[in-house]
């Protein structure tokens, strides 16, 4: 391979990187050794959570420069470990550049295990529940709100519906269950439900990583989580808000 399309993998690793929740200080470092360990020079990364820019030069002396932007995160721990462990071997050179582009293919193909968040979305929201003072009943009325908002989250990614629209959609409809079941007498823990069910859209990985980011000097990509996991958390707020006021829950 020649060094565009080495750098091609480089670039999609970086992607990959970026939309499966790394920290951008990991982007940009992963970025940056792999390059070094393929004998490029003056090498310069600029990452925040959405985009990256590289550039560098290349062995025959030209300039290069590249950037990809990734429109839609979604934290993936197994994909980011593999993708780790591919950066340690591509900088190190423990890997020759057809065997890095098998490995991109094989992270790639990798599906996400929808069955076990659906089981991490039902059970989050029944012990939430139970922690804010929930009893049995409230609880299964927790577990079958996970439920739902696990395939409504799941059918507003795929219609590309940015997160703080669909936290706010989010809310509505937990909040709406919750109240109307309270109405109903099938609960009488109103409160413990909808704080429970709650827990499941605050942005608390958002938060950690934007404090993470600014104490380690990456103050665009920290403000930039900060602001993000603000809004999302504005949006909740209203969310449950409106219902409250529209229903009359207490």
């Amino acid at each position: 391979m020649n060094d565009l399309e080495i750098l091609n993998l480089i670039n999609e690793i970086g992607y990959l990187l970026l939309k499966h929740g790394a920290e951008i200080y990991r982007v940009e470092e992963s970025l940056k050794r792999m390059c070094e360990g393929l004998g490029f020079h003056d090498i310069e990364i600029f990452a925040i959570p959405s985009y990256f820019t590289l550039s560098l030069t290349l062995h025959d002396g030209k300039p290069y420069q590249s950037s990809r932007r990734s429109r839609i995160n979604r934290f993936h721990l197994d994909h980011l470990y593999e993708l780790n462990c591919l950066v340690r071997k591509i900088s190190n050179q423990e890997i020759d550049d057809f065997e890095i582009q098998k490995e991109i293919k094989k992270i790639k193909s990798q599906p996400l295990n929808f069955h076990l968040i659906l089981i991490g979305y039902i059970v989050s929201a029944a012990m939430f529940c139970i922690f804010f003072g929930g009893g049995i009943t409230e609880m299964i009325v927790s577990s079958g709100i996970g439920f739902i908002l696990y395939y409504l989250i799941y059918i507003m990614e795929k219609l590309n519906i940015n997160s703080i629209v669909r936290t706010l959609l989010s809310s509505i409809v937990l909040s709406t269950i919750a109240i109307l079941c309270h109405k109903v007498h099938i609960i009488a823990n109103q409160q413990s439900v909808i704080t429970g069910t709650l827990m499941l859209l605050v942005p608390g990985i958002a938060i950690t990583n934007s404090l993470r980011d600014i104490i380690g000097g990456d103050y665009v990509s920290g403000l930039a989580r900060m602001i993000e996991a603000i809004l999302i958390a504005v949006s909740i707020a209203i969310g449950v808000g409106i219902m409250m006021m529209v229903l009359g829950g207490v």
